[in-house]
């Protein structure tokens, strides 16, 4: 297994991530906002199309800092449970 292999699974991983955290994202009580429900529909998408490329075949390459943009973006949805308005509005 090649570095850039190793690289676009960690990718993939790491999209599918974020794509299944936000999806299962239950409001509860929340205040629903139109503009970060878009967003998190925009975010579930692109993530999902990132991962989904990459085990198709369809994605040649990923750097390095495509992969650590990605796993920020993870760490801040996973620890603000899912919640993007956590993580997008600060108030």
């Amino acid at each position: 297994m090649t570095w850039q292999l190793l690289l676009m699974d960690a990718n993939a991983i790491v999209c599918l991530l974020i794509m299944v955290r936000l999806m299962f994202f239950r409001k509860e009580g929340k205040r629903h906002r139109l503009s970060v429900a878009v967003l998190a529909y925009l975010v579930i998408l692109a993530a999902g199309f990132n991962a989904f490329n990459i085990l198709l075949g369809h994605y040649i390459q990923v750097n390095l800092g495509d992969l650590l943009l990605n796993s920020v973006i993870c760490m801040a949805v996973w620890l603000a449970r899912g919640n993007l308005a956590k993580v997008v509005i600060t108030e």
